[in-house]
Formats: C-alpha cells, structure tokens, sequence
C-alpha cells in the first residue's frame, strides 16, 4: 500500500496525539509548530523555511493579492 507523504505525517500525528487531553494537543501543536528560538537568539534565524522574513514577506503579498487583487512587487 502507497501512502503519500503528508497522509503519512497525519497518521503520525494522530499516533503522537492520541488519547491526549485538549491542553497537552494544545502545547504539542505550539511546540511543533514554532520556530527555533536558539539559532534566532545566536543571530543565525533561518534564511529559509516558514520563519524566515522572505517566507513572511512571501505569505504575507499571497495574502494581499488573493483578497484584493492586487500584487504587491515591493
């Protein structure tokens, strides 16, 4: 059986949140999902990947395009 990769990473999370209480779902999501505080404390914050200023930059003009339609070059 072939599992795609991010149906795979759902079964993950569903095996690493089972039978957890809402609060502790709660502390495993933010922990997954936040940046790396030490290398942004050492001044070595991601030059790429979700946390980086160009993906924020990125997300943020997808943003503003999809609800005005306008793009924003700068």
């Amino acid at each position: 059986m072939k599992l795609p990769f991010d149906r795979f990473l759902n079964l993950v999370y569903f095996y690493a949140t089972d039978d957890a209480e809402q609060a502790e779902k709660d502390k495993f999501d933010i922990r997954l999902n936040k940046p790396d505080v030490a290398a942004i404390k050492a001044g070595k914050a991601a030059a790429r990947g979700p946390w980086s200023a160009q993906a924020e930059t990125n997300s943020l003009n997808l943003f503003v395009a999809q609800t005005t339609g306008k793009v924003n070059d700068k």
